[in-house]
C-alpha cells in the first residue's frame, strides 16, 4: 500500500501545522489543499512538511478534495487517506484504518466514532445518528458513521467514480457511489474529538445537513 493523506483546509493556521507533523509520523506524503484561506494556512502547512495546492477563493470542501485527488492520481499511490485539517481526526488512529484495509481488503475503510451525546453538541449527535440510519437505507447495508470524513480509499476505485460534490456532501457522494459500484466497505473505530474546544467544525448543521440529504437522494435515485 502506498498511501497519501489528503486534507482540505480553510483558515486553519492555528491547527494545520501540528496535524501535518503528527500525520507524517505515519505516512510519507501529505497533500493540503488550501481552499482560499485568508490567513497563513498554506505557509504553516508547507513548513510542517505538506505539499500545498491552493484555490484563490473558497470553493468548498468537495471541490478542494477533488482537486487534490486529481493531483495525487499521477504519483503512483494506491490509496488516499482523507482527514480533516482542524484536529477532529487524530493521526494516531491512522494505523487502525491501514490495518483494517490490509485485513479485509476493503475498497474503503470508514472511521467509526463512538457517538456520545454528553461529549458532542446535540445537533451534531442527532445529525450523525439519524444520517447513518438514512444512509444505511439508501445503500442497503449498515453504515455506522456516514458523515465521518476520516477514510482510507483505494485510489483506482475512487477514480472510476464520477464525483461532482462541491461542499460537505462529498463524503456522502463517495459512499453512495462506491456502494452502487459494488465497492467493499469496512469500518474501524476512531476517536471523537469535540471536547475542550480542540476542534471547531465549520459545518452549518441545519443548511449543510439539508444540502447533504437532498444531494444523497439525487446520488441514489437520480444517478447524479
Amino acid at each position: 500500500m502506498r498511501i497519501c493523506v489528503l486534507m482540505a483546509a480553510f483558515n486553519e493556521e492555528n491547527r494545520i501545522g501540528a496535524v501535518v507533523r503528527t500525520t507524517k509520523d505515519h505516512v510519507k506524503k501529505v497533500v493540503v489543499v488550501n481552499d482560499g484561506s485568508e490567513d497563513g494556512t498554506g505557509d504553516v502547512a508547507r513548513a510542517a512538511g505538506a505539499v500545498c495546492l491552493r484555490s484563490d477563493v473558497n470553493e468548498g470542501k468537495g471541490s478542494a478534495l477533488r482537486k487534490g485527488i486529481a493531483h495525487i492520481s499521477q504519483d503512483g499511490y494506491t490509496h488516499v487517506l482523507f482527514m480533516d485539517a482542524d484536529g477532529q481526526h487524530l493521526p494516531e488512529d491512522i494505523p487502525n484504518l491501514i490495518r483494517t484495509a490490509e485485513e479485509t481488503g476493503a475498497d474503503m475503510v470508514i472511521g467509526k466514532r463512538c457517538f456520545d451525546c454528553k461529549r458532542m453538541p446535540l445537533s451534531r449527535y442527532l445529525s450523525n445518528t439519524i444520517g447513518s440510519r438514512v444512509t444505511s437505507w439508501l445503500v442497503g447495508r449498515t453504515i455506522e458513521d456516514s458523515q465521518c470524513g476520516f477514510r482510507l480509499v483505494r485510489l483506482d476505485k475512487l477514480r472510476k467514480l464520477r464525483l461532482t460534490a462541491k461542499r460537505y456532501e462529498f463524503e456522502m457522494e463517495v459512499l453512495i457511489k462506491m456502494s452502487a459500484s459494488g465497492g467493499q466497505l469496512a469500518h474501524t473505530p476512531v476517536s471523537m474529538v469535540y471536547d475542550k474546544g480542540k476542534a471547531r467544525s465549520k459545518m452549518r448543521v441545519v443548511p449543510d445537513t439539508l444540502r447533504i440529504c437532498l444531494a444523497s437522494l439525487g446520488y441514489r435515485f437520480l444517478r447524479l
